[in-house]
């Protein structure tokens, strides 16, 4: 501090409570603390990772029913998975302009 005086190793406020220090219970007080916080936020995540994979499920099953009728109308086709779709277009198409270029 400017004064010279080293800064107080404790605060205290109104009613003599005082707040700081590095006493055993204080360090007591910190690890219980912080063990709650760490049990807290693994509960959480665990909870959001199973949330999700729920989210996860019904989001793929509502994709894989609304597509059956896709599904259903290839494989009446006969399509094995190998199938390669294509276009075909004529040499003297009336819409080719290839020769004006």
């Amino acid at each position: 501090m400017e004064n010279g005086k080293p800064p107080p190793r404790r605060v205290t406020y109104e009613k003599d409570i005082q707040v700081g220090g590095s006493g055993w219970f204080g360090r007591l007080l910190a690890m219980a603390l912080s063990v709650i916080v760490l049990v807290t936020a693994a509960m959480l995540s665990l909870v959001l990772l199973a949330v999700l994979f729920g989210v996860g499920t019904i989001v793929i099953g509502y994709l894989w029913w609304k597509t059956r009728a896709m599904r259903r109308h290839a494989r009446a086709f006969g399509d094995d998975g190998r199938t390669v779709d294509v276009e075909v277009v004529h040499e003297h198409s009336p819409d080719d302009d290839s020769g004006r270029r």
